[in-house]
């Protein structure tokens, strides 16, 4: 819980918000936005770290989320430095920070069920959503009544102090016994043989790149174009991660019963085919469908967040999670990379297209993307059908 109010005060909302007050501009919020993804190109690190998995995540959590405290000094910057010091910061970080998902993810696979891992993860990432969004609210609220930019700078210190804080939480969490070798370069790339696999990895390239050339301009259209306040926008988090504690464990138990690939290719359809309208057709005093969205977007992350993941740890054999986990993470990057950089230069012909604002273009075009990515996912879908049993 300490971990998630850090993750959405360090890369949502109230970031984004201070980017803003700093004067950035569409194609640095496109980085800022993608950088949670892009960072992960330094997942496959983990495997040539040699030590225990929880002593190594906790360790660099520590190191990585204290490193935000630089993000508090900004403001005493002269002007043209503070979005590129901002940039520079997040960006470290997240490079940091990236190799703990695969020594977690690794870790937490040896630790739950997989018989009950849908649903466990499927109730963890609704108590999650449902606190990182509390989180949201009152730092909504607060940045409000202080006003800016100490109100940024008050919850940033917070997020850092909580951040730190769930690394003593974590040394305590039993961790099953694993050993591992760094492997050589012909096991490095043995996943890509795997063709399953790999159709995977080509799902998620495209589909986390088509969600982030238009899902770093989310909040910014709410905010600058439709001007809701900060706490109307902690009130839309709150609404969507108080569904997601129900939907999430849902979709989870759904899971188990149908199969994470099928709830991945309904849920990302959702993403793909219902969200991005409806913010598009949000605008000043209109916020009926903004608000509609929040629901509808509990319904697709919630599946989204419990059957990526779970479907790169049932496509790996046991011996070898690490290495699938980081080529899973890899494509997760670079998709992300890709998508940013479209995102930044769609972002950037505002001029030229005569849109509302900057962020229409960019979320048209990662509705289109994401439309592709899902048509990609059911051929595979069904291709793998033709082979052997559909994945459980």
């Amino acid at each position: 819980m300490l971990a998630i109010l850090f993750i959405n005060w360090s890369t949502g909302m109230v970031m984004t918000g201070y980017a803003l007050w700093l004067g950035a501009p569409p194609a640095a919020l496109a980085i800022l936005g993608a950088l949670p993804m892009v960072g992960q190109m330094a997942a496959p690190v983990a495997l040539f770290i040699r030590g225990g998995r929880r002593e190594l995540s906790a360790n660099l959590s520590v190191f990585g989320r204290g490193l935000l405290l630089l993000a508090l000094f900004i403001p005493l910057m002269p002007e043209p430095w503070r979005v590129p010091a901002l940039l520079c910061i997040a960006a470290i970080s997240q490079f940091i920070l990236a190799p703990v998902s695969v020594l977690w993810t690794s870790w937490m696979a040896d630790l739950v069920p997989e018989q009950v891992r849908g649903r466990y993860f499927g109730f963890r990432n609704g108590v999650l959503g449902l606190v990182g969004t509390l989180g949201n609210l009152a730092a909504g609220g607060l940045i409000d009544a202080v006003g800016k930019p100490w109100g940024f700078l008050l919850v940033l210190l917070a997020a850092v102090v909580a951040g730190v804080g769930a690394t003593f939480i974590l040394r305590r969490q039993h961790e099953p016994p694993s050993q591992s070798d760094p492997p050589r370069l012909a096991e490095l790339i043995h996943p890509l043989f795997d063709r399953r696999f790999r159709g995977y990895l080509g799902f998620v390239g495209l589909f986390l790149g088509a969600v982030s050339v238009g899902g770093p301009f989310v909040f910014p259209l709410f905010l600058e174009h439709a001007r809701m306040s900060f706490t109307q926008l902690g009130l839309w988090t709150l609404i969507a991660s108080a569904c997601g504690l129900v939907l999430s464990p849902l979709w989870g138990r759904l899971a188990d019963r149908i199969g994470h690939w099928t709830v991945l290719l309904i849920s990302s359809g959702v993403a793909a085919l219902v969200l991005p309208p409806l913010w598009l057709a949000g605008g000043p005093g209109q916020l009926g469908t903004i608000w509609l969205a929040a629901v509808c977007d509990a319904f697709a992350w919630g599946g989204i967040n419990t059957a990526l993941t779970n479907v790169a740890l049932q496509s790996s054999p046991p011996r070898q999670r690490g290495l699938y986990l980081a080529w899973y993470w890899m494509a997760y990057a670079l998709g992300g990379l890709l998508g940013s950089l479209l995102g930044g230069y769609l972002g950037s012909l505002h001029a030229q297209t005569g849109l509302p604002s900057p962020y229409h273009l960019p979320i048209a075009v990662s509705m289109l993307l994401r439309t592709l990515a899902v048509a990609y996912l059911g051929w595979r879908i069904r291709r793998n059908r033709t082979h052997t049993e559909e994945p459980s």
